[in-house]
């Protein structure tokens, strides 16, 4: 593939320099024979010939040879994109392995490995047996990351990644040797930027500034939320309270439009905790506002801002190394959207209710997932 692509490229800038095979043969020193066979594919010329015909045609050796040490993050984007599609039609090994390569070939293209950590930990749950093998991978990445890069956002990044890579093989020393077993005390930075922004007059940067923190404080504590409630699992009144307040802030602040998934995850684990409860009419309605949020999901979907929130589009294009898309291709998000309630033990009696069963036969429906 390499030598088919150099030999494009040789042909086609001969061609456009408007200069015969013996011409450039002469240039170069060799015979028209041999030009030939490197615009066939059937050679590559001797690599201390490559800096005279780079210099020729006013190329680097690396676009020369068609090859880019670095990649653009539209690249990595499309490049992200397009292998999350193959995770849903292909065969996960012939991905894996695509993936291995693609890892092997941009060995220092530090964004791209981050991203390939991310796509791996997004899809690791499809490897079966070599599930280990793609985690451990993932935390290779994120190594390498912190060891080599000189990226501070990369290697917070690659940090947090790592730390939930070593939570799902039951590390919670590396965890916390990663993040710390502190956190740090607020210190209202956004406050001090966007009042800096005002003083230099911009005042529309400074509300970016301070709706971007709003958004994602709000998406945080309903992030936390999960974790939260099966602290007090034991505590039914205390289990409502937590509830019935983060529905609040969903609801206030329209997260089921916003950001779906938040809203997604907090009613499926308030539905798990009210089984655990044995409370299935609680569980119940739960799991009807997680069908509700599912309905209103426009596909493709893409974070956005809404009407409260309109300075966050740019931002979220401009600074999410994946954009505004989603980090999963459509039909793995459909499936697991009904996976997470058919295969959690949790409501294996709750699905034969009729009413539950119903909500569920029709959201297969819709998705398509029948």
């Amino acid at each position: 593939m390499k030598e088919l692509q150099f030999a494009n490229t040789i042909s086609a800038l001969r061609k456009q320099k408007g200069i015969t095979q013996d011409q450039l043969a002469s240039y170069v020193g060799v015979s028209k024979a041999a030009v030939s066979k490197w615009e066939t594919g059937l050679s590559y010329p001797d690599i201390l010939l490559l800096p005279k015909l780079a210099t020729y045609y006013n190329l680097s050796i690396d676009e020369l040879l068609g090859y880019k040490p670095q990649l653009t993050k539209e690249d990595i984007q499309k490049l992200y994109a397009e292998l999350s599609q193959e995770f849903a039609s292909k065969p996960f090994d012939e991905v894996y392995s695509r993936i291995r390569s693609i890892i092997d070939e941009y060995y220092s293209c530090f964004p791209l490995l981050m991203q390939m950590a991310v796509l791996l930990l997004n899809y690791q749950s499809m490897a079966g047996e070599k599930q280990q093998d793609v985690i451990n991978n993932a935390i290779e990445l994120c190594n390498r990351i912190q060891q080599s890069s000189d990226d501070l956002r990369l290697i917070r990044q690659s940090r947090s990644i790592e730390a939930h890579c070593q939570l799902m093989l039951k590390q919670p020393e590396r965890v916390l040797e990663l993040l710390g077993d502190d956190f740090e005390l607020y210190t209202g930075n956004e406050i001090i930027v966007a009042t800096a922004y005002q003083l230099l007059q911009n005042p529309q940067k400074a509300k970016e500034t301070l709706q971007v923190s709003m958004y994602q404080y709000v998406i945080g504590i309903l992030s936390i939320a999960p974790n939260y409630l099966m602290m007090h699992i034991h505590d039914s009144n205390q289990f409502d309270e937590i509830v019935n307040r983060k529905e609040k802030i969903i609801n206030t602040f329209d997260v089921k439009n916003l950001h779906y998934n938040a809203a997604l995850v907090f009613y499926l684990s308030a539905a798990q905790g009210y089984m655990m409860q044995k409370n299935e009419d609680k569980a119940a309605e739960m799991i009807r506002k997680y069908v509700q949020v599912c309905n209103m999901i426009e596909f493709p979907f893409t974070l956005h801002g809404d009407g409260f929130f309109d300075l966050i589009d740019e931002w979220l294009a401009r600074e999410l190394d994946l954009g505004s898309n989603a980090p999963r291709d459509e039909q793995t998000i459909k499936t697991s959207i009904i996976t997470s309630i058919t295969n959690n033990p949790h409501f294996k009696t709750l699905l034969e209710r009729t009413d539950v069963n119903a909500m569920l036969t029709n959201l297969q429906h819709k998705l398509g997932c029948d």
